[in-house]
């Protein structure tokens, strides 16, 4: 058996000294965050001996040292839901009143819970090595106020959010979009004090690399004394608490599992059969700069506007077992999904649920002395079934999604009736039409080509376009490249927030079909720096301003051009020339705002080199 840790980024293995081990385990949980907090107290209750590892003073994660108090979607169920109506109650008795559930009465009722149960928690505690034989993880080492420790266990479930023990073990990673690896931005939680009310309040801060301390240490610094945060006075009714001691990080890195959760498998309707629990939010990715992510993420929520559709994804064991390692899983919000599906994927009730699947599976793979991977799922479901962490009649599903009491929510079915289509196409609420349409592709496409050439109906003529081009076919590409010239300003009212505009996202379609006709209205955009735009009201929350409508005029332009070059090499000197150009003016104006305060910019000028930098070595252009 060997130690595994990482030093400065490298990978080390020493041999364990003699009698290294204290005590042994069935389940070490590193990590007490909302999926550890929820693996302990279900490990314990089924009569495991369990220790729960935690580097803060407390349990809970975000939801309560992170100070994100409420849920935002994710499919109810799972022991954590009796714990939350536990929290209400005492915090009648007891408490000041909280918006959400409230942090300080779910600190304590979780630790309660899993002392009961009969686990051992060891708080301000840090992991430093992993043991393992070859593949097979053997226990931990850790170091808290006692010292240097080390343990063994059957099993461990790394929930510690960035996957501190696969990192130990090297197990493979993914994350962020292809293009600069970004996730999306997190947040710093303020709690304040309203009329007797606990509030919390975040804006998005920033971006960060959680899993890189230094690049965390200076998020925390930077965005605590933020003008949302750090003001210049207070008055009465501004008065704030504290500052959450947790960042609210969104999105890290996810492993490699032995089975992945991706959207495109997802979109394509390749499902798992043997869901251990069922994700469920909208794709919520917070990051403005959406002309830089995938074609696929662009094709729901720029060309379709469904942004504020939910969905119901079925999440495999697999997905929270490492490919190639044994004795070790993992819980929260480092699953095996890819960075588009994160985005629905993270939320608290979920990654309670993952903490709580994680358990029952170890618990059933000790009870039939098997790995984890080979465990009955008949009777994995039936334990999950009993708390409603997983639900007998739960299938995939859409949800146009009003207002966030989620009972309230109609169902969404795609539309398969030519006259659904087109009177859907033909509303302000064209997304599901288009969506649609895009589903059956050959089979409406006449249709379309009909619809788009009917000019008696102008909603039904562009939107047309848009299905069309979704489609890929280039009957769409006059009316787009007209609604280019135009700079359609038109923003549907598909979703309850965050719809994108008829004008660029005609530029993402027409670059998704490298159509270089639309080449001189591009480069006149970008050459005009934001002149003949028109700003609505309809998408402040979106975009904030003129400056902010621009950026994203200029970087589907950036984008589309890049694409429209690599297919039509002949106009690659051009483009470099305007590219060149277009860098040499980059002065600080290229902005986007957070979502949540429009007063946070962020300067985009070297995002905007990056691109055409990778642009130029793809086309061994000088850079």
């Amino acid at each position: 058996m060997l130690l595994s840790r990482k030093v400065n980024g490298v990978l080390t293995q020493v041999p364990p000294a003699e009698d290294s081990f204290f005590e042994t385990y069935d389940v070490i949980v590193v990590g007490l965050g909302t999926a550890g907090a929820a693996a302990v107290i279900s490990a314990a209750r089924k009569g495991l001996k369990v220790l729960g590892i935690e580097r803060l003073t407390c349990m809970g994660g975000t939801g309560t040292a992170g100070g994100v108090l409420g849920y935002y979607f994710g499919s109810r169920g799972g022991e954590m839901e009796s714990l939350d109506t536990k929290v209400a109650a005492m915090e009648k008795l007891a408490y000041t009143p909280s918006s959400g559930v409230n942090g300080e009465v779910k600190k304590l009722l979780l630790e309660q819970a899993a002392l009961e149960a009969g686990a051992t928690l060891s708080y301000d505690s840090t992991l430093t090595g992993v043991w393992a034989e070859g593949s097979v993880v053997r226990g931990i080492q850790w170091i808290s106020p006692r010292g240097i420790l080390n343990a063994t266990a059957s099993f461990v479930i790394d929930a510690t959010g960035e996957g501190d023990v696969c990192r130990m073990l090297s197990c493979e990673f993914r994350g962020g979009r292809e293009f600069d690896g970004q996730a999306q931005p997190f947040s710093n939680v303020l709690i304040k004090l309203e009329n007797g009310r606990i509030h919390f309040v975040y804006t998005d801060s920033g971006y960060v690399v959680p899993h890189d301390p230094q690049s965390m240490s200076q998020a925390i610094v930077s965005s605590a004394i933020l003008s949302t945060h750090l003001q210049a006075q207070y008055g009465e009714e501004q008065r704030i608490l504290k500052v959450a001691p947790l960042l609210g990080v969104r999105e890290g890195q996810f492993i490699v599992g032995e089975e992945n959760v991706t959207f495109d498998k997802f979109m394509r309707e390749d499902y798992d059969d043997k869901p251990i629990f069922f994700a469920y939010s909208n794709a919520d990715n917070h990051s403005k700069d959406v002309a830089f992510e995938s074609e696929l993420q662009q094709d729901w929520t720029v060309a379709s506007s469904l942004w504020g559709y939910n969905f119901t994804v079925p999440v495999p064991l697999g997905a929270l077992i490492p490919k190639g390692f044994g004795g070790l899983m993992v819980a929260g919000r480092c699953l095996a999904v890819d960075h588009d599906m994160a985005s629905c994927i993270r939320m608290k009730r979920d990654m309670q649920k993952s903490g709580e699947a994680a358990a029952n599976a170890v618990y059933l793979a000790i009870k039939h002395n098997v790995s984890v991977r080979d465990v009955p799922y008949s009777e994995l479901a039936e334990l999950l079934m009993d708390t409603g962490c997983l639900k007998r009649d739960e299938r995939v599903a859409f949800k146009e999604t009003l207002s966030h009491a989620d009972e309230t929510n109609p169902l969404v079915k795609w539309l398969t009736a030519e006259d659904d289509i087109k009177a859907g196409l033909a509303s302000d609420k064209p997304g599901v039409a288009i969506w649609s349409a895009k589903r059956l592709g050959d089979h409406v496409k006449n249709k379309l080509i009909a619809w788009v050439k009917q000019d008696t109906d102008h909603q039904l003529q562009r939107h047309s376009a848009l299905s069309l081009g979704l489609i890929g076919d280039h009957h769409a590409a006059p009316l787009l490249r007209q609604m280019v010239v135009e700079r359609d300003p038109y923003v549907p009212k598909t979703s309850r927030k965050y719809n994108q505009a008829r004008g660029y996202a005609a530029i993402y379609l027409l670059g998704k079909m490298r159509d270089k006709e639309i080449l001189p209205q591009l480069i006149q955009i970008l050459e005009e720096r934001g002149e003949n735009l028109r700003f609505m009201d309809a998408n402040r929350e979106f975009i904030s301003d003129e400056t902010e409508l621009y950026f994203q005029y200029a970087s589907y332009s950036l984008v589309a051009m890049t694409k429209i070059g690599q297919a039509h090499p002949e106009t690659r000197s051009l483009i470099y020339e305007v590219f060149n150009r277009f860098i040499s003016r980059l002065d600080g104006s290229l902005i986007i705002s957070f979502k949540g305060s429009s007063a946070i910019k962020f300067i985009m000028d070297t995002k905007v080199r990056e691109w055409i930098r990778q642009a130029f070595i793809q086309w061994g252009c000088a850079v």
